[in-house]
């Protein structure tokens, strides 16, 4: 039974071939050298209402220099939004309130972390890999549980990966950051190789599951949610 009121198949099918003619346009080549990043930001998005259709959005960004992973930058942008959450289209309900954010950055990031996948998707269009695509920038999908993909499970100690397949073809990677922890999923979006994506990511963790830009992100934006529901915003 199709179960989204809100969204028509013939929009979902509208959606899938954008999708697939986004994907045409990524490339997965190094745009820079890792040697020669100054910047990473990390992007995350929440919702004052998670599984309404009709609620608002909240992103942020944080900015951080890279190596030493210093905070120099954060913003967050409100926005409405009444796209559902449905699988593999993330982008159309966080990609809105994502841009608003990312166009009040004062500093311009090499690379961007998204939580969420990039080439992890059944059309290579995961919200990371989608946000690269648009705005041509340098991206990475940072996602906490499977989407897609046929993999073999880390070994229980830390930095432990393996490669994550769709139909033979590697997509990503499946990392366990810290022993004992869940893995994460690495993938690129855009403009990036998929072992500088793992490389990158690894280079970020500073001991936590989550690579720094994401986790700052998320720390600061429920910090933000919270306020925001107390009607301090």
């Amino acid at each position: 039974m199709y179960k989204y009121k809100n969204v028509s198949k013939e929009v979902i099918k509208k959606l899938k071939k954008e999708q697939v003619e986004l994907a045409k346009k990524l490339s997965l080549i190094d745009k820079k050298d890792i040697n020669e990043i100054k910047y990473i930001a990390g992007i995350d998005t929440t919702f004052t209402n998670i599984w309404s259709d009709k609620t608002t959005a909240i992103s942020a960004i944080v900015v951080l220099m890279y190596p030493s992973l210093e905070e120099i930058e954060t913003v967050f942008a409100v926005k409405q939004i009444d796209f559902p959450y449905i699988p593999t289209f993330l982008a159309y309900r966080e990609l809105p309130v994502i841009l608003e954010a990312y166009k009040k950055l004062n500093t311009k990031p090499d690379v961007f972390f998204i939580d969420g996948m990039g080439i992890l998707h059944p059309r290579k269009m995961g919200i990371a890999s989608h946000f690269g695509v648009i705005t041509g920038e340098i991206s990475i999908g940072i996602g906490k549980s499977k989407l897609v993909g046929d993999f073999k499970e880390p070994e229980n100690r830390p930095l432990s990966y393996n490669p994550i397949y769709i139909n033979g073809e590697v997509r990503g990677y499946i990392l366990r950051s810290k022993k004992n922890s869940n893995p994460i999923f690495i993938s690129p979006g855009n403009n990036i190789s998929i072992d500088t994506a793992l490389k990158l990511t690894i280079n970020t963790l500073k001991g936590y599951k989550l690579p720094q830009p994401i986790r700052l992100a998320h720390n600061k934006l429920q910090k933000y949610r919270k306020e925001y529901l107390g009607g301090k915003h």
